[in-house]
């Protein structure tokens, strides 16, 4: 039972005990319905927003492990600047996830098949990533993933199992489409804000003060700071004994994709 569902039976229980009360002459202000409603609201918004707290649905936001994995997550490719990430990613044997949309890999169909050849995990992002898709029917979400998964399953001869949501939002109608199609949602432990961080130097700081062994790091490969900040974090994780995972290898539900570390 989802968090949601709990929260929508406590406000159900709450609001037959008012009405009860109502009926047995028990008297209460008005503002304490208002309070009660406002605080329902903030905690919707909250679960809307906050992967972490998996309000909807189960979100994996980290993979807890003894070997120091972490997992480098790229959203929103493959674009231009993906080619320059892989490049250094190649250079330095280094496997990522990237969590792509649909549009672009039928784009960059270059780029979108070396992630493929390269050994990276490649997750759904949704078909278009439109600021509507939170918004989006049932039937429509459905249609954005089964159709980027088909895209997916066009390069790499498989379809995805994972799915995460654009802008990490989840909602009713996003569970209800990751489950009717069999998906695991990855959310993120460490969220950079790289493409909101004018020189990536911020980004990088934050990802070196918080890191773990587990967590997923969340980045975006058309940031235009993603490889300083890629840059300055290969050394610190090779400093401190980090390795760099596939999503599905450590959650052991991709024997053949070892082959390729």
């Amino acid at each position: 039972m989802s968090k949601f569902t709990i929260s929508n039976i406590a406000v159900f229980i709450l609001a037959l005990l008012f009405f009860f009360m109502g009926i047995a002459g028990f008297s209460y202000s008005w503002v304490v319905l208002v309070l009660g409603l406002m605080v329902y609201l903030c905690v919707l918004i909250c679960g809307v927003v906050n992967v972490k707290w998996q309000f909807f649905m189960p979100i994996i936001c980290e993979i807890p492990n003894l070997e120091k994995e972490i997992f480098l997550s790229f959203d929103d490719g493959p674009q231009e600047q993906s080619k320059a990430v892989l490049d250094l990613l190649k250079k330095h044997n280094m496997k990522a996830n990237f969590f792509c949309i649909g549009k672009h890999l039928e784009e960059n169909p270059e780029w979108a098949q070396r992630l493929f050849d390269e050994g990276h995990f490649v997750g759904n992002h949704s078909y278009l990533h439109g600021l509507k898709f939170p918004v989006k029917s049932l039937k429509n979400i459905i249609a954005e993933l089964e159709k980027t998964n088909e895209i997916i399953e066009r390069f790499g001869g498989r379809k995805s199992e994972y799915f995460r949501p654009p802008f990490g939002v989840s909602n009713p109608n996003i569970a209800k489409a990751v489950t009717s199609l069999n998906l695991k949602c990855i959310g993120w432990t460490i969220r950079s804000f790289d493409t909101s961080d004018a020189k990536g130097s911020k980004a990088l700081q934050k990802i070196k003060g918080e890191l773990k062994s587990g967590d997923i790091v969340l980045l975006h490969d058309h940031s235009f700071h993603v490889l300083s900040i890629l840059e300055g974090l290969i050394p610190f994780l090779k400093e401190n004994n980090y390795k760099t995972q596939r999503i599905d290898i450590a959650l052991g539900v991709n024997e053949k994709a070892k082959s390729f570390i």
